[in-house]
C-alpha cells in the first residue's frame, strides 16, 4: 500500500523530472503516491515547510537560508537537481541598456524568492536603485502567465529560469541580457535545496530517504533518457521539442543527479544573503543540513550504495 504525500515546489515549472519519475512509477516503487504541489514563491513555500504543512519539498537557497535565520524549524537534507544558480535576467525587446529600465516594472516569483535577491544584486551592479529606479514586484500566482505579461508590456523585466526563458525568447517576448551562473553574480552557490519540516524529520526518517531515492531515481533516469525528457517536458508543457531541448541545454551544466549537498557551495549562499540584507547575522551551513538521511540511500532493487 502507498503513501500519499506532497512534496511542495515553488513554481509551476519545477521538478519535471520527478514529474517524469511519477510517470514512469518510480515513487511507487518506493511506497509512495507522490503529488506535487505548488505554492508560488520562496518565503511562502518555506512557511508551509515551517509549518508542517508540507512535510517535504524543494526550494532555492536564498528564501530558504533567510527563513532558518529568522526561525524556522525546518532542515535543509538534500540538493535539488538544480544545484547551480540556472537563472537569467530577460529584458523586454525594447530594453537596450540598463539605464532603460528606470521606472519600468521588473518581476521577480515573489518578494523573497530567489529571484527577488537576484534581481536586487544584478540592478545595485548595473548602476540601479531596486527601490526607487525601478519598480520591483512579485508575481505569485500570475507566474504562469510572466510571458504575457512581456507580451502585453506590463513588464520590462524579470529573473527567470527554464523552461520560461527559451519559452519566451523563442516567441520574441523578451531576451536574455545577463545569466546568473556569471561568478560575478552567483558564485559556484548552492541553489536549490530539499527540505524537510522538524516533525518529519523526527517522526518520519523512513519517508525522507524513500523520498529522497525517488528523486535521485527519476534524475538519472531523466538524464538517461534525454530523448523521452524532451518529449515529456514538450507535452508537459506543451511547446515544441526544439524549445524543451533547448532549455534543458542551457540548464544541464548545472544540474546534479544524486541529491548531495555541496557546502562550500550553501555557504556562499548564505554569504550573498548577508551581504544583500537579508540575514541580520552570520550563519553556518553545517547548521543548516540534516544530512543523516543521504549517508546511505538504500536502493531496493541493487542493495544499499552510497550517494557518490
Amino acid at each position: 500500500m502507498s503513501i500519499a504525500l506532497e512534496y511542495g515546489v515553488p513554481t509551476d515549472k519545477e521538478a519535471l523530472q520527478l514529474r517524469l519519475g511519477i510517470a514512469r512509477g518510480l515513487f511507487r516503487a518506493e511506497g509512495i503516491d507522490l503529488a506535487l504541489k505548488i505554492v508560488f514563491g520562496g518565503p511562502e513555500i518555506a512557511r508551509a515547510y515551517d509549518a508542517g504543512t508540507l512535510k517535504i519539498g524543494e526550494l532555492g537557497t536564498p528564501p530558504a537560508t533567510t527563513a532558518i535565520g529568522r526561525g524556522a524549524r525546518f532542515k535543509i537534507v538534500a540538493s535539488s537537481v538544480r544545484r547551480r544558480a540556472v537563472q537569467y535576467f530577460v529584458a523586454a525587446p525594447a530594453i537596450g541598456d540598463w539605464s532603460d529600465l528606470r521606472g519600468k516594472m521588473v518581476a521577480a516569483l515573489s518578494i523573497g524568492s530567489c529571484s527577488y535577491w537576484f534581481v536586487r544584486e544584478v540592478l545595485q551592479r548595473h548602476g540601479l536603485d531596486p527601490d526607487a529606479d525601478v519598480k520591483l514586484v512579485g508575481l505569485g500566482e500570475r507566474y504562469p502567465r510572466v510571458v504575457d505579461l512581456f507580451r502585453s508590456g506590463e513588464l520590462a523585466g524579470a529573473v527567470l529560469s527554464e523552461p520560461n526563458v527559451s519559452i519566451g525568447e523563442g516567441s520574441g517576448a523578451y531576451r536574455v541580457m545577463l545569466g546568473l551562473t556569471d561568478p560575478a553574480f552567483c558564485p559556484d552557490m548552492q541553489w536549490s535545496v530539499v527540505v524537510a519540516g522538524p516533525g518529519t524529520i523526527a517522526g518520519e526518517p523512513e519517508l525522507i530517504r524513500a523520498v529522497l531515492r525517488g528523486c535521485r531515481q527519476s534524475y538519472r533516469y531523466a538524464a538517461a533518457h534525454p530523448d523521452e525528457w524532451i518529449a515529456f517536458g514538450a507535452d508537459y508543457f506543451g511547446i515544441t521539442r526544439e524549445t524543451m531541448a533547448k532549455s534543458i541545454e542551457r540548464e544541464i551544466g548545472g544540474l546534479h543527479y544524486d541529491g548531495e549537498i555541496d557546502l562550500r557551495g550553501l555557504q556562499q549562499a548564505i554569504d550573498l544573503q548577508l551581504r544583500l540584507g537579508a540575514l541580520k547575522q552570520p550563519l553556518l551551513a553545517q547548521d543548516l543540513v540534516d544530512l543523516r538521511f543521504l549517508q546511505f540511500i538504500p536502493n531496493r532493487s541493487s542493495g544499499v550504495v552510497p550517494c557518490t
